[in-house]
């Protein structure tokens, strides 16, 4: 058993989430989409899949990814 010198600092250290990860490359994205990275860069250019510019990069992050995938519970794949 270990002693702590505040009984919270094990709690903290628990609770205590690691850095997340929260921009993803267009490869990155099409792997998780199980798409092509050609598929993914035409959906950004049209609007469809949003995305985040930063300088002249593109990233994703997984509010962007999750919202195109639930755009299609409404009106399915057309």
């Amino acid at each position: 058993m270990t002693a702590w010198a505040d009984g919270d600092a094990l709690a903290d250290a628990v609770a205590a989430p690691a850095l997340a990860r929260f921009l993803f490359t267009a490869e990155e994205v099409a792997q998780a989409l199980a798409v092509s990275t050609t598929l993914v860069r035409q959906l950004t250019l049209t609007g469809e899949l949003p995305c985040r510019r930063i300088g002249r990069l593109v990233r994703y992050t997984t509010t962007d990814i999750e919202a195109f995938v639930h755009s299609f519970d409404d009106r399915g794949y057309q």
